[in-house]
């Protein structure tokens, strides 16, 4: 049983099959794990048949540390929420999987290969590697034939670009915000199964009074929970923050000048960065903000210009090359003096934005100032709304030539509410995205707003990995681990249509189809993937469509009502907001 698994016998160090795997040979392996993973992740074992085990046991060396033994918690629980197989820590098991550490190769690196008397060894390059290699070998298994076949996939694969993260937003009252906290920090450990290593989150200063606000109280407790959580599954954790974005009681005389357009949002609470006594209040704002993460860590921390943020005064204007780098170089002083290896992420949101009045010389007036000095900085985000990317990096460089990230919308794009009707998954756009930048990239971390872009989320993680995989492979993985290897070529032409028909305007008669595939596959499944959130997401998208076409997009009806609910239940946005967040309310009318 799960409970059982801290205490997974483990095997002694060092011990680890050399007389049936020699020296040479292993690492030979290893060492063409970057060869491997571009050319799109390893090999697999050539018509391979397997049976499903109704035990799994699971060994790890007498040093296992932390992370080591959260993959094996992962592991038991994916395993027995998906069939019922048991994973058990001692006696004997129908098949033994074994977890090793092996520094070779390349970091966060791993191998899935066959030991002696059918064990299947999962081997990392370090500790998180272990955990990728779990991931890989449970979306490569199946849970449908009466327990658990494990999967024939067998070789090396090691991610191409070091920075996998993923951006949680917390606020309005969303999926993060309002979850059940354990739930959430079971979903950050499953990212983590698809390539993540860094996890995100802002603190919303904007919607509280100050650190001794109860809301604010509350806020730290749990995402300190939720981060924690986070690294013992050995994922790395940082904050996102604006660095002139200040608190609801901010006094009127030390606030910003709005910036100008309308795609740089803005609460009214930010800080004009050169007055000297405002420069004072968001200094202490952030000292005080650092200290309580003092006993997590932090070991990413991304500086970001606009919505939030900025200031159009005099002195700051334009705000991305003089107050934004200003206030930022002089807050990554106090970061780094109580985290001094935390890595540094400087934004470039909104960055003269084509569909926007822009302020002159922003690309221009960063690259001067980063030419001079880029010390104090890791890398450079950009990215802008919808399928807009700024061309200045492209096409000019990245300013200091520091490596680059992206930062892709997930959540937003085309749909309001976000997220309420359901999954919404885009392949091909979010390839045609990646594709622009794939040659200059050194990863990025997708904005998320819940748990219904879950697809997209792994698309990025898998373009990080691999930044030649194919968008619809992803899908097919996806759907296989998630849904049923029998229906992934089935719920792939559904995720087709559904990106056709991903403007709720346009939903042609394809949702008719798409329906019909998704009915289909759903008579077929395990009652465990039938009952899971993601399923029913996905479910309900094809079921919303199909009524939304028949009902030439009129939101009425019981059927439309009822799915809407059970979205709602599943978000927990109950008391979400209702223009980004919640689902459409639907009257009750019949047919």
């Amino acid at each position: 049983m799960i409970s059982a698994l801290p205490s997974l016998r483990r095997r002694p160090e060092c011990r680890w099959g050399v007389a049936w795997l020699p020296e040479f040979w292993l690492a030979l392996i290893f060492g063409l794990a970057f060869v491997w993973s571009v050319c799109g992740g390893a090999t697999m074992a050539a018509d391979t048949v397997l049976k499903p085990v109704d035990s799994v046991r699971v060994v790890m060396p007498d040093n296992a540390g932390q992370v080591l033994r959260a993959a094996a918690l992962v592991f038991a629980r994916q395993v027995q929420e998906r069939c019922a197989a048991k994973v058990v820590a001692d006696g004997p098991g129908a098949l033994t999987v074994e977890l090793a550490v092996e520094p070779r190769g390349g970091a966060e690196g791993f191998t899935i290969a066959d030991g002696k008397d059918g064990t299947v060894r999962i081997v990392g390059s370090d500790e998180r590697g272990v955990l990728y290699g779990v991931g890989k070998f449970l979306r490569t298994s199946r849970y449908d034939k009466g327990g658990f076949t494990p999967g024939s996939w067998r070789g090396t694969s090691q991610p191409k670009c070091p920075v996998r993260a993923v951006y949680l937003a917390t606020h309005f009252n969303n999926f993060y915000e309002a979850a059940p906290v354990e739930e959430v920090s079971r979903y950050v450990q499953d990212l983590g199964l698809w390539g993540y290593n860094t996890v995100l989150i802002h603190y919303p200063t904007w919607q509280f009074t100050g650190l001794s606000d109860p809301a604010a109280r509350a806020w730290i407790s749990r995402f300190k929970t939720v981060l924690g959580e986070a690294r013992k599954s050995g994922l790395q954790i940082g904050l996102l923050q604006v660095p002139n974005n200040g608190y609801k009681t901010t006094p009127n005389e030390l606030r910003g000048v709005k910036v100008p357009g309308n795609f740089r949002g803005n609460f009214g609470v930010n800080v004009c960065a050169s007055k000297p006594e405002a420069r004072k209040l968001l200094l202490q704002l952030y000292d005080e903000l650092l200290d309580q993460f003092k006993d997590t860590g932090l070991d990413c921390f991304g500086l970001w210009p606009y919505d939030e943020g900025g200031c159009a005064c005099e002195q700051c204007w334009p705000w991305g090359a003089r107050g934004y780098i200003s206030i930022s170089r002089e807050m990554v002083q106090h970061i780094r003096a109580r985290f001094p290896a935390c890595k540094v992420i400087l934004s470039t949101w909104c960055f003269e934005n084509e569909k926007d009045t822009n302020p002159d010389g922003e690309w221009v007036g960063l690259t001067k100032a980063l030419t001079e000095d880029k010390s104090w900085l890791d890398y450079i985000m950009a990215d802008g709304h919808d399928n807009y990317f700024p061309k200045f990096p492209l096409e000019s460089g990245v300013p200091g030539g520091l490596p680059l990230l992206n930062f892709p919308e997930i959540s937003m794009f085309g749909m309001h509410p976000w997220g309420g009707y359901g999954a919404n998954p885009a392949p091909a756009h979010f390839e045609m995205l990646w594709g622009r930048i794939k040659h200059k990239a050194s990863g990025g971390a997708p904005y998320s707003e819940g748990i219904y872009e879950d697809l997209n989320k792994t698309l990025c993680a898998q373009f990080y990995w691999d930044p030649e995989r194919k968008a619809e492979d992803t899908v097919q993985e996806y759907a296989a681990f998630e849904f049923s290897p029998d229906a992934a070529a089935d719920l792939l032409e559904a995720v087709r249509i559904f990106e056709k028909n991903h403007d709720r305007r346009r939903i042609g008669e394809s949702a008719l189809r798409a329906f019909d595939l998704v009915r289909k596959t759903d008579a077929g499944m395990t009652a465990q993937a039938r009952a899971g959130w993601r399923w029913r997401i996905f479910y309900l998208r094809a079921l919303i469509d199909k009524e939304m076409f028949e009902r030439k997009g009129k939101l009425e009806g019981e059927i439309l009502k009822a799915a809407f609910e059970e979205l709602t239940r599943i978000y927990h946005a109950e008391n979400a907001h209702s223009m980004p967040i919640k689902p459409p309310q639907v009257k009750s009318l019949s047919r």
